[in-house]
């Protein structure tokens, strides 16, 4: 059979997008097969992911993604500004504020327009889950995971988790530039007796003021990306949490595939109720895959 699929990006973070909004294209058994074979970057389309546009019976639309090793991922942020994007141009939601369904609860959309194109995506990507329980790391539930000293081989990191949606793991380091993200990241992802079902991590370093650079190692991709989504949530929240910036303020990350920012909601206390990621999405091309049903 033939899939048409869609190629986009944001700040470098590239996925494919397949349209089943007029019903399922690749079915459900099928799926992770056909994941791992379009993301794979020799044989394949390539990328870091792939989502599946959907209607929803309660919302806008419905938002299902895919991690290239074929599991279910529960929110990417990154992928749900280029899903905006598309939805919203191929006519499918006609609303600059929309509501979308995910496995990590409904998230709220608002676009930016310039000519009728979307330019900009800011995503209300909830409230950052701070206790052990909801951030995915193993211990008292009730108990928080900040600037703990953690020993990875021989040698101790301070690290702090954040869940948004999914778990991550934030070290703030002084420089990045000498950092083996793949294969440290590799190692504090796979350190199930704290992070029993994996875990992001995010290289972060101070800049200046509410600026960080930042690198990331994603679960499921098993390979430094160019930027994730909620990983910069999660590091803009670790920040605040340690002190390393004002809440009251953006908080912008540089990383390898450009600049994105989150923004905070507070309640009276100062706490930060919500994390809002605003960036870009990019089409990059449009194309035909051949895919061989008997292989799924």
């Amino acid at each position: 059979m033939k899939v048409e699929f869609t190629k986009m990006h944001g700040t470098g973070n590239d996925f494919v997008l397949i349209d089943e909004w007029d019903g399922e294209v690749i079915s459900e058994k099928a799926k992770p097969n056909f994941v791992e074979r379009i993301s794979e970057r020799h044989t394949g389309v390539g990328s870091d992911g792939v989502i599946f546009i959907q209607k929803s019976e309660g919302f806008d639309a419905k938002f299902v993604f895919y991690n290239p090793d074929g599991s279910v991922a529960e929110m990417c942020g990154n992928g749900i500004r280029c899903f905006a994007k598309y939805i919203y141009e191929k006519g499918q939601v006609e609303k600059t504020e929309m509501t979308v369904e995910t496995s990590a609860g409904v998230k709220y959309l608002k676009l930016t327009l310039f000519n009728d194109t979307v330019e900009q995506v800011r995503v209300d990507m909830g409230a950052p889950q701070i206790r052990r329980g909801e951030a995915q790391v193993a211990g008292d539930p009730e108990d928080t995971f900040i600037d703990q000293e953690v020993i990875v081989g021989d040698t101790p990191y301070r690290l702090t988790a954040v869940g948004m949606g999914n778990p991550h793991a934030i070290l703030f380091l002084d420089e990045l530039d000498f950092i083996e993200v793949v294969s440290l990241g590799g190692k504090i992802r796979n350190l199930k007796r704290l992070f029993p079902n994996g875990v992001n991590v995010q290289f972060t370093s101070h800049k200046e003021n509410n600026e960080f650079n930042i690198r990331t190692f994603e679960r499921g991709v098993e390979d430094e990306t160019l930027a994730c989504g909620t990983g910069i949530c999660a590091a803009a929240v670790a920040a605040v949490l340690n002190k390393k910036a004002d809440p009251r303020k953006a908080v912008k990350f540089n990383g390898p595939g450009g600049r994105l920012s989150a923004e905070f909601e507070l309640d009276g206390e100062g706490n930060i109720t919500k994390v809002y990621l605003v960036g870009p999405a990019i089409e990059v091309f449009k194309g035909v895959l051949k895919y061989n049903l008997g292989e799924a």
